[in-house]
């Protein structure tokens, strides 16, 4: 019985003794997946993958996960104009949106060196974007992109959600910058 008790107590003072992935005694690679885990479920429930991730069949709204979070493909047909003052419509992917802002195209998320955000964010840009609604060049974030809410979530969690991205593959897909209303493309 003294045996028995004695290798409980040892597996639990092991198992007290390990460290946790929140631990910043951890190892790296505990606490990076642990990081990257977290991104990953904030930018589902932050429904990210609604505007950011192409569709492969536009009728059904279904992700077309190989080009996940890279943005309007250059396929798609721009959204129309809104037929009265200040409402809004958007293309069959809801990748592209016209409104009283002008037209604006979801970004590529994807961290492609060329046309992605793996050339011009680092994590600090990364999150001023989010916090103030300016991409680093100063250009605004336009609706529908829900920045105001998300500049709440907490230094940590855009940390997280950056280092999702970072693993995400990276997909080259040039998507134009905001338009005004006039010209659309």
């Amino acid at each position: 019985m003294r045996s028995v008790l004695f290798i409980a107590c040892l597996f639990f003072a092991a198992g007290a003794c390990a460290p946790r992935p929140d631990d910043p005694t951890a190892p790296v690679e505990a606490q990076t997946q642990d990081l990257v885990t977290r991104g990953d479920y904030l930018v589902r429930i932050g429904a990210c993958d609604d505007c950011h991730t192409p569709k492969s069949d536009p009728a059904t709204m279904t992700l077309d996960m190989e080009r996940r979070l890279s943005g309007r493909p250059q396929t798609t047909p721009p959204p129309a104009e809104p037929t009265r003052p200040g409402e809004a419509s958007a293309s069959a992917d809801f990748t592209a949106w016209w409104g009283p802002w002008g037209v604006s195209y979801a970004a590529n998320l994807t961290p492609d060196p060329e046309t992605g955000i793996g050339k011009r964010y680092n994590e600090a840009s990364f999150i001023a974007a989010l916090r103030t609604g300016k991409k680093p060049e100063g250009e605004p974030l336009l609706p529908p992109m829900p920045w105001p809410a998300y500049r709440n979530f907490t230094d940590d969690d855009l940390k997280a959600i950056y280092a999702y991205l970072q693993t995400l593959t990276p997909v080259n897909n040039f998507v134009r910058t905001a338009a005004p209303a006039e010209a659309p493309n």
